[in-house]
Parts: C-alpha cells; sequence; structure tokens
C-alpha cells in the first residue's frame, strides 16, 4: 500500500460517504482524483484487504439479541463442537483460544430466549453442559478502526455518514423495543449487509433493486446512521494484512463499584476496538473485556499489564485466538 492507499482505507472504514457519488466526495475530502480512488478501493477489495463495505448494523435496533458464549470442551472434542457451533446461522465469530473454556463464539438470534433455547441444543446434542452465555450489559465501545494514514487522513466536514463515531459513553446494554421494520425497510438492511456493488454510484444499483429513488436510498441510510441502526457504514478489513497481526480479549476482574469508570477508561485506549461488562462465572471472576489489537503478541500483553497495573486490577488475563473456525457478517432478516 502507497501513502494514499493508506489514507483512503483510513477513512473509508467508518466514513464512506452515503452519496449518489461517493467517490467524488472522497476524491474532495482527500484532494485526490476520484476515479483513482475508485479503482484503488476496487483493487483492496478484489486483493480481500476490504473484506466487506457496506453498513454494520445493530443487532438490538433491529430487534435481535446477541451475546458472547463461553464453552469448556474436552480437547480432543474441540474442533468437532466447534464445526457444529459453525453450522448455526447466528454464529458469526468462532475461535479457539487458550484457557480451560477453550471455544467463545458470537451467538445472534431473534430473542433472548430464542439465544438460550439454541444453547440447550447444543449441550443436549453434544453432551456438554459447559455453554455459558456471557451477553454484554454495558456496552462502553464498539469501533474497529486501523489507522494506517498516522492521523493524516483529512477530517471531514459533516459530509460523512452520521453515526460512525465510537460508543464512548457507557451505554446500558438493556431490553429495547425497535421500531417494525417494513417489508422494504428489510430488504435494504438484506442488502446493506452484504457488500455494496463495486462501482461508482453503488447506491443506484441498491436502488434500482429496490425499485426506489436513490435519494430515498441515500435518506434511509443516512437516518439508519443517526438512529444507531447502523454503528457504521464502511469497510471491514482483514486487520492482519494490514500489519496488526495479533489481537487478544483482554479480561479484568473489576469490582461493581469500580466497573463503569474502568471501563470508560479502558474504551479511550486507541488500541481497543470492543469494550464491554459482562457477567462472571463462579470459576470466571472476569466482567471487563476489551478487544486489543497490536504488531505482534507482546505488544498487546504489555498494553493489557500495564492498564492492570494502573487500575490496580489484580486478576486479568489476555485470551488470545489459536484457531479462527468462523468469521462472517450477520445475515438479519433472511428470508424464509
Amino acid at each position: 500500500m502507497d501513502d494514499l492507499d493508506k489514507r483512503i482505507l483510513s477513512v473509508i472504514q467508518t466514513d464512506f460517504p452515503v452519496a449518489v457519488r461517493p467517490f467524488e466526495v472522497l476524491g474532495e475530502r482527500l484532494r485526490a482524483d476520484a476515479d483513482d480512488i475508485a479503482r484503488r478501493v476496487s483493487a483492496m477489495r478484489r486483493s480481500g484487504s476490504i473484506r466487506r463495505l457496506g453498513a454494520v448494523f445493530d443487532s438490538r435496533a433491529l430487534g435481535y439479541f446477541s451475546t458472547l458464549v463461553a464453552a469448556r470442551v474436552p480437547p480432543d472434542r474441540l474442533d468437532e463442537v466447534a464445526a457444529a457451533v459453525s453450522q448455526l446461522h447466528g454464529v458469526t465469530h468462532n475461535y479457539r483460544r487458550e484457557h480451560a473454556y477453550n471455544l467463545w463464539f458470537t451467538l445472534t438470534a431473534e430473542s433472548e430466549a430464542r439465544v438460550e433455547a439454541i444453547l440447550a441444543d447444543l449441550r443436549s446434542r453434544t453432551g456438554i453442559d459447559a455453554f455459558f452465555s456471557l451477553p454484554a450489559l454495558t456496552v462502553y465501545k464498539i469501533r474497529v478502526h486501523f489507522d494506517l494514514a498516522g492521523g493524516r487522513a483529512e477530517k471531514g466536514s459533516g459530509t460523512f455518514s452520521p453515526g460512525s463515531g465510537p460508543s464512548d459513553n457507557a451505554e446500558p446494554a438493556g431490553e429495547e423495543v425497535p421500531d417494525p421494520f417494513s417489508a422494504e425497510q428489510k430488504h435494504l438492511v438484506r442488502l446493506l449487509q452484504e457488500s455494496v456493488p463495486d462501482t461508482t454510484a453503488p447506491f443506484d444499483d441498491v436502488a434500482g433493486e429496490l425499485g426506489w429513488p436513490v435519494d430515498r436510498v441515500i435518506e434511509q441510510i443516512t437516518a439508519w446512521c443517526g438512529a444507531g441502526v447502523i454503528r457504521r457504514f464502511g469497510a471491514v478489513v482483514r486487520h492482519q494484512r494490514l500489519g496488526f497481526a495479533a489481537n487478544g480479549m483482554s479480561i479484568y476482574a473489576v469490582p461493581a463499584d469500580r466497573i463503569d469508570a474502568v471501563g470508560r477508561q479502558l474504551a479511550e485506549r486507541p488500541e481497543v476496538s470492543h469494550c464491554y461488562r459482562r457477567p462472571a462465572l463462579p470459576d470466571f471472576p472476569y466482567t471487563l473485556f476489551g478487544m486489543i489489537h497490536g504488531r505482534d503478541e507482546r505488544s498487546v500483553r504489555a498494553l493489557a499489564a500495564a492498564f492492570a497495573g494502573e487500575h490496580r486490577i489484580d486478576a486479568y488475563d489476555v485470551l488470545f485466538s489459536t484457531t479462527e473456525y468462523k468469521k462472517v457478517s450477520m445475515k438479519y432478516f433472511v428470508e424464509e
């Protein structure tokens, strides 16, 4: 990647313009030729540096329930059980980690009751009882952004999709009842959760699929971004190809009277992409979870250790994934 590639990718991870001619907007922002930017983005999509270019939805805002599941699986059965887990539609991320709880996966379904039913079925089918749901009790941060330009990507002036910033303030993850989505809106969700077409006017193509005017598509996406239904509209990247080879799930045992203050502090770290309060288990006392990204495992461990020392946290750890069984984007409103 040259300097312009890095500047482009630093911007479009969170701020891909929701506009009729998005590459012209990018050209003005980056002071570069729009056609050249379009060619470069297309090349990054073909090479796999960009896994997907589209909307990242908030599952709760769509009426779904999402959780992190920790499982303790006999090592000789781990691949078998992981394969069964990966077959589940609502599982988007599924990893082996070096810990007594050695299988970790995200599970999203239409309700908490449906999640519990899926886990009950897994326990029955596998004969393994140790599948535990650890839903987010508080969201301190959700922002995946790798700064490749060293802060040199020009700041926008309000022309980019709103609502794409971090969840820096503590956000209780309680029950929310979203407004119902029409059949047409659900169709739009299905289109946007995939990559938008690799053209210079991708929203024209989305509008054609829906039979809407393009201005209506842009208005709806912008409204969803502003309301938090879309967390960000941009590029989902392969971080390993960008030089961030290590990411570890840092976990800390923090007392309830301190966790919000400490959680906000962890969320402020630029190396941390996701930061949550989750329930503890009897043999797993950790309540604060933060995904740390770095160039190597040593740097990730060093940051977690420094943070624990700064906040006088005795019980902490960093769990690295050793096998990636599944990593996909969630598919909402799947037609039967």
